[in-house]
């Protein structure tokens, strides 16, 4: 039985949510902090600690990356189940324990793996990074949609800049605990996964779901309701805009991040250790991580403020800009203070996607599906980011890791171009219309 909640409501057809407290958003966004150490540590130690059992780029890349092609057809399917699922527990709040607690014995196992023979090692080792990404990535969409479903419009901005803020500050906090304690890459996976565990279960115990209402001659089963929601996005054209602005962001994140600190210590040589070459300093490397990362819950926190004053897709479109020229810039630099100063610019442009993207989608989709919008969110970065991958580590191979900038820069400028199509304003009829045709 869940413990004392911060906030809880009986939402039902034409009822307004009332605005969380100030505690309730502590508790919410409090998972987020173990999250966001999975994210640092799955996108920047994985890769270090890999290259000791492969040097292939693509490999390297697609196991130190966030998502992976079967998230394609799982995430929508999750999504939509948590949107209908009753009981008890919740709609979200399920998924959130039940696979966060798988994530974890996985990512307690992957150093297991490497202890094996070494015919098996490797395919141990993928086993388990494939196995940790998928069951985080189930638990991961309902917990972010369930951000709608207990905050009021007006309030997600602020909200969500705030989650991406704690979430940032988990990524400094075990990258920071890696670099400055010299603490063996291996440990890293039981921090991570005892961290992101405690604080999911403290979410899951004090934050209370709304309480759902579905007429009983409404109620479909699953895969109607997948179908119905899919065949939304005839409608919800803006959606549609948001969601190749969405794919193309991906891309060209998701060709830099596994392969950024492999970037750093090739073009920078800070890894070289003369003296025993055989014990690489990861530490110039993942405190330069850090300072991305710090950046990016400054400007979360920041945009997170600005958001219902300047609009969503007004910051979205700044973030997508700063993020294509330190991409852009990064094709040139050579040394350490020139990567941290492309680290920071890079760092407040993604604070800015993060604190707007959530927000606009929230408002081009209708708030009973949104469950399902998310998992259809995350099956375009599970596209996208694998693919970007598999190029830029195909180039890598033939040309080198400055080529990340350059696949990363060319994305960005066709995301610009993807979100300058929504018109945000013609959304309300559309949701309106998408609305009518699910009560039919």
């Amino acid at each position: 039985m869940d413990s004392a909640p911060t906030t809880r409501a009986t939402v039902a057809e034409g009822d307004s949510r009332s605005p969380l407290s100030t505690a309730g958003v502590f508790w919410y966004v409090l998972a987020n902090l173990g999250y966001g150490a999975f994210y640092a540590f799955n996108n920047f130690v994985i890769p270090l600690w890999l290259k000791s059992f492969t040097s292939n780029a693509v490999l390297l890349g697609l196991m130190g990356g966030s998502h992976s092609f079967e998230g394609v057809f799982i995430q929508p399917i999750v999504g939509s189940i948590s949107d209908r699922l009753a009981g008890p527990g919740g709609r979200r709040r399920p998924f959130m324990r039940v696979f966060i607690a798988l994530s974890a014995l996985f990512l307690l196992l992957a150093p297991v793996a490497a202890l094996l023979p070494p015919v098996l090692r490797l395919t141990g080792i993928i086993t388990c990074i494939f196995l940790f990404t998928l069951t985080f990535n189930v638990a991961m969409d309902p917990y972010q949609a369930l951000l709608a479903d207990i905050t009021t419009p007006t309030q997600q901005g602020k909200v969500t800049g705030t989650w991406y803020f704690v979430g940032a500050f988990g990524q400094v906090l075990i990258l920071a605990l890696i670099a400055v304690l010299h603490l063996n890459l291996a440990v890293g996976f039981a921090l991570v996964g005892l961290l992101m565990l405690a604080t999911t279960l403290l979410t899951c115990a004090r934050t209370a779901e709304p309480q759902v209402h579905t007429p009983p001659e409404t109620r479909r089963g699953h895969w109607d309701d997948i179908k119905l929601a899919l065949a939304g996005l005839r409608l919800l054209k803006q959606a549609r805009a948001y969601y190749a602005m969405f794919f193309l962001f991906g891309a060209g994140v998701g060709a830099v991040t596994p392969y950024l600190t492999l970037f750093i210590e090739r073009i920078t040589h800070c890894a070289d250790n003369p003296l025993h070459p055989d014990q690489p300093n990861h530490t110039p490397a993942l405190l330069l991580s850090v300072l991305l990362l710090a950046s990016t819950g400054v400007g979360s926190l920041i945009f997170g403020l600005l958001v219902n004053r300047f609009g969503p897709k007004r910051l979205l479109l700044l973030s997508l800009g700063l993020i294509a020229v330190a991409a852009g810039n990064a094709l040139w630099v050579t040394t350490l203070p020139q990567v941290a100063a492309i680290m920071f610019l890079a760092g407040l442009g993604i604070g800015a996607q993060n604190a707007s993207a959530y927000p606009l989608l929230t408002r081009l989709v209708p708030p009973k599906e949104i469950g399902f919008y998310v998992g259809l969110q995350t099956a375009a970065a599970s596209i996208a980011g694998p693919g970007s991958v598999w190029l830029t580590g195909t180039l890598i191979n033939h040309s080198g890791y400055r080529v990340i900038f350059a696949v990363c820069a060319v994305f960005l400028v066709l995301a610009i171009a993807a979100l300058s199509f929504l018109q945000e304003e013609r959304a309300p009829e559309e949701i309106a219309l998408r609305e009518r045709e699910i009560a039919a």
